[in-house]
């Protein structure tokens, strides 16, 4: 049997902007997208896709970062954001939190901490020092820029200021669409029918679509985007053991 061999293919901005318009009816077979439909297209493309982030924690958009120790000087948290303390793209959630040793090698694993957890936490100012064992993140938005809070406990004595750093695996935002049509969107392949009827559902009411057609675009939206639900998650291994807690 022959096939292409190749694996080329991509969704541009502008394509599941056209693909999403004919799924309206708004747009013909030799119709090229005007600009006025790309500007209202993008008005609700951009909130579907960070929307999207909400849906879990997707394998393109985890991505990792190594901190300085030396940051965590007091009891205020450490600002994580493009331009910041911790000059990279903030994340939505973190994931995993290690204590690296840059010496010796050894890495331990942190606990992460939610805001109620980690308020309980007593001394945590720089009356105590140590080795770290707890993570805690708070996610920000301000003005369009993502930025987080990023707190630890205890605070790093000189030992690890000077010899420690904080590694944390986290999902990203997506990025944006973008201002240019031949712009690849921030998705795997598999992501662009669950995008592209998103996409015309969202549309479909500021068109005239009436309540039966909005509500197939809704059926095969939802269709679409479980499939692309279905490849999203890391794949290994869980082990189960007897409890040691006897009655």
């Amino acid at each position: 049997m022959a096939t292409s061999g190749t694996y080329t293919y991509s969704l541009t901005r502008d394509a599941c902007l056209t693909a999403a318009f004919r799924k309206i009816n708004r747009l013909g077979d030799f119709q090229t997208i005007d600009a006025t439909r790309i500007a209202t297209g993008l008005a609700m493309l951009e909130p579907i896709i960070k929307s999207f982030a909400a849906l879990g924690m997707p394998l393109w958009a985890m991505t990792e970062a190594t901190i300085a120790l030396s940051l965590f000087t007091s009891a205020s948290p450490v600002l994580i954001g493009l331009g910041q303390t911790v000059n990279t793209v903030a994340p939505i959630r973190v994931v995993q939190g290690l204590r690296k040793d840059n010496l010796t090698g050894v890495d331990v694993p942190l606990n992460i901490y939610t805001y109620e957890d980690y308020e309980r936490l007593s001394m945590k100012g720089t009356q105590t020092t140590g080795a770290p064992v707890h993570l805690f993140y708070q996610p920000l938005g301000s003005s369009g820029t993502f930025l987080g809070n990023l707190k630890v406990w205890v605070l790093p004595d000189t030992y690890w200021k000077t010899n420690g750093s904080l590694f944390i695996r986290y999902q990203r935002p997506f990025q944006d669409a973008g201002s240019t049509g031949g712009l690849e969107l921030d998705f795997p392949p598999e992501w662009d029918m669950a995008i592209i009827y998103a996409l015309a559902y969202a549309l479909a009411p500021d068109y005239g679509l009436d309540i039966t057609q909005r509500q197939a675009l809704k059926n095969d939206a939802t269709d679409w985007l479980q499939i692309a639900l279905s490849n999203q998650t890391e794949e290994g291994s869980i082990c189960f053991q007897p409890s040691r807690i006897w009655n």
